[in-house]
């Protein structure tokens, strides 16, 4: 699998992801109640378990493979149940019918277990262009913009700026598989600068501005 970038609507890794997701809630509904680690052992032994009986199909053992390798190489931070969470959802085509903040979270999720960095910045550390570096993988977010930008329901209502340090490039197909719309600006700062851009018509904006 290729670090969940690429764009697979595929019916078979959609129904592993699912099993996946039932064992774990199934698990949950028993009254057990499972840490972020008992979690990640959770997974790992349903992984082993599920290869040893060879539950699905050789054309998923590629998949398999690369969560046990994840699993391995980074333990709990792994984050092997929101990774199980995005491949149902881009598989299955859920993902298209959810919030733009629960998408754009999906994307910062995925990144982040691509190793890369996630940055929230105060008004000040935002104006004076603070970075970990512009060789280092990472995306800056203005923490009182990302608020103001989002409606409760999760609707965006206010073009939001993201910047990017070290080489995009893998952001973008993981952009467009989350179904966000994003302008790219000229290079400044050292960033790379995105553009979110809302979606919503102007009465669902309108109502969710009452509601909120």
């Amino acid at each position: 699998m290729t670090e969940l970038t690429t764009k697979r609507p595929d019916t078979e890794l959609a129904h592993l992801a699912w099993c996946i997701i039932v064992a774990v809630k199934l698990a949950r509904k028993e009254g057990r109640s499972l840490t972020s680690l008992q979690t990640h052992m959770f997974i790992m032994q349903w992984l082993s378990t599920a290869q040893k009986r060879k539950v699905f199909p050789k054309s998923l053992a590629p998949d398999i493979i690369w969560l046990q390798e994840q699993g391995k190489l980074k333990g709990p931070s792994a984050r092997l149940y929101s990774k199980v969470e995005y491949i149902w959802l881009a598989s299955s085509g859920e993902l298209a019918n959810q919030s733009t903040l629960f998408r754009f979270t999906c994307m910062i999720d995925t990144l982040r277990s691509m190793g890369w960095q996630d940055h929230l910045l105060s008004d000040t550390e935002w104006q004076d262009g603070w970075k970990c570096g512009t060789d280092v993988s990472a995306v800056y977010t203005q923490k009182s913009q990302l608020h103001s930008s989002f409606t409760e329901s999760g609707n965006l209502i206010l073009p939001l700026e993201v910047r990017v340090t070290g080489v995009p490039d893998g952001i973008f197909p993981l952009l467009e598989q989350c179904g966000l719309k994003t302008e790219k600006l000229p290079v400044s700062m050292g960033y790379t600068v995105l553009i979110l851009q809302p979606e919503i018509d102007l009465s669902s904006v309108k109502q969710d501005i009452v509601e909120y």
